[in-house]
């Protein structure tokens, strides 16, 4: 038997096989979506569906109880009824006792504490505790469990097996959050996901514990946070601090009035907390918090695509004067971050490129290259500016002319980035304000690693992230 907790934690991610406790053999239920899914996702043959009223689901072979699969199972899916749940969890502990597998449990099942009765309490707590006396780990109640693009495991419902791989790891007790953020990223395409942990009730494993694990995981880039209470908050917040060290942690934290903490006390039995206390813990901890799911979604991604920005340090190109007011507003509004300095010789690199009718250096840091601008001086001014040291990152707005095709100002955006060596690349933003008439545009850029935003608001709050995140790991590094 297993005795290390994070080696349990491991079998979440890589387990040998996999049993779905109440898998149905009925088209449409839930039951039934985790059972495809997760054998769709994994290797068909290490997913066992147990249900003791049937002899096969969707041709496969289905056992009746855990101690009748004869192969190494390390993760059981609890599915079931709240009624036949600890049944199931003696059956575990059983397992656990005389196979020494069954190291790690999701239990799907609601209807426990979260549904606010002293039945519902004591249930979730005697099928915890039942669970765990034989030193196996706990995801739930009252959740969707976990998805590994990479180690190819799903247990939710709501996941399609072919989702896009990167460096986001999401952690959230809400499922269909989680979920529907993962789903959004597929659809727009413009953001891969390593896990997905949904902790429902957390009875068990919570922030912490998950938080520890990814801290340490390779493939995991970035851990994207959706929160509503937490059990033990300076137990995570001790430990997302030095996770945050290594990788940046973006937050949404839900609960933030008095009508949402309801909310969140009827939904995942949690209760949400002081507002300004958890935002003072967030700054504290190094964590970035996003006050809205777009902001959040966009953090996200785009710290998994762009090198951090070495300093505060922006340069605004534009091509359109009203948006660029909104950007720098935003940009500059918390005093993080600072309009970029140009040097005399930079300005009379710039103006070679332009018409004399370019606004260069009003205010400093600022470019307006006019509607003028070709494909080829996009490209030109773009490495001026990427190889100039007193500028750490750039945003770059343009509604694109008709006499530019998507292609070709693609072409020469990716022409003036990819300038500069791997360790000198800064972040570059680029806000398209044209719809759907620049999709081929931003989809050539995004495949290239170069993330895009519809809204100049919306790149200026992931710039000032970045550039949060930059600075506090350099004050950390300062204090060592």
């Amino acid at each position: 038997m297993k005795e290390s907790l994070m080696a349990n934690i491991d079998d979440f991610f890589r387990p040998r096989g996999i049993a779905i406790v109440g898998a149905s053999g009925t088209p449409g239920r839930p039951t039934h979506q985790i059972y495809q899914y997760a054998k769709q996702m994994s290797q068909s043959d290490i997913v066992y569906p147990v249900n003791p009223t049937r002899d096969k689901i969707a041709g496969n072979k289905c056992y009746p109880n855990l101690l009748s699969i004869p192969s190494p199972v390390d993760l059981i899916v609890v599915a079931v009824g709240t009624q036949n749940s600890l049944s199931v969890a003696r059956e575990i502990k059983k397992r656990r006792e005389e196979k020494g597998d069954a190291g790690a449990v999701i239990v799907v099942t609601a209807g426990f504490k979260e549904i606010g009765t002293k039945e519902g309490e004591q249930l979730q707590n005697d099928l915890i505790t039942t669970i765990k006396k034989s030193g196996a780990r706990v995801i739930g109640p009252n959740c969707q469990g976990v998805v590994d693009t990479y180690n190819r495991v799903n247990t939710t419902f709501s996941v399609r097996p072919h989702t896009p791989r990167g460096g986001v790891t999401i952690i959230s007790q809400s499922g269909a959050f989680a979920t529907s953020f993962l789903r959004w990223a597929k659809d727009q395409k413009l953001m891969g996901i390593n896990k997905l942990v949904s902790l429902g009730n957390m009875a068990d494993i919570d922030f912490r514990d998950i938080l520890a694990y990814v801290g340490d995981d390779d493939q995991t880039k970035v851990i994207a946070m959706y929160l509503e209470g937490i059990k033990d908050a300076r137990g995570m917040f001790e430990i997302a601090a030095k996770v945050a060290l290594k990788k940046p942690i973006v937050a949404i934290k839900a609960g933030k009035t008095t009508i949402g903490n309801n909310v969140a006390l009827s939904h995942t039995a949690s209760i949400a907390g002081n507002n300004n206390i958890y935002d003072g813990a967030f700054r504290q901890a190094g964590i970035i918090r996003a006050e809205s799911v777009a902001e959040f979604y966009h953090t996200s991604r785009v710290f998994d695509k762009m090198p951090l920005p070495k300093g505060n340090k922006i340069c605004i190109l534009t091509v359109v004067g009203g948006p660029s007011t909104i950007c720098v507003d935003e940009l500059v509004s918390t005093g993080e971050v600072q309009l970029a300095h140009f040097k005399d010789e930079l300005k009379q690199e710039v103006a070679k490129h332009l018409v004399s009718s370019a606004n260069i250096g009003s205010p400093d840091g600022y470019i307006d290259m006019t509607a003028s601008v070709t494909a080829k001086t996009h490209a030109e001014v773009i490495k001026l500016l990427m190889n100039d040291d007193e500028i750490d990152g750039i945003i770059f707005m343009t509604t694109p002319p008709g006499f530019i095709g998507d292609e070709e100002l693609a072409e020469a955006i990716l022409e003036g980035y990819n300038s500069v060596p791997k360790e000198k690349k800064k972040p570059l933003l680029s806000v398209m304000l044209a719809g759907n008439a620049v999709s081929k545009c931003r989809t050539m850029l995004e495949e290239e690693g170069l993330p895009t935003f519809e809204y100049p608001d919306d790149a200026a709050r992931v710039m000032k992230n970045m550039v949060r995140y930059s600075l506090f790991k350099q004050k950390c590094k300062e204090v060592v």
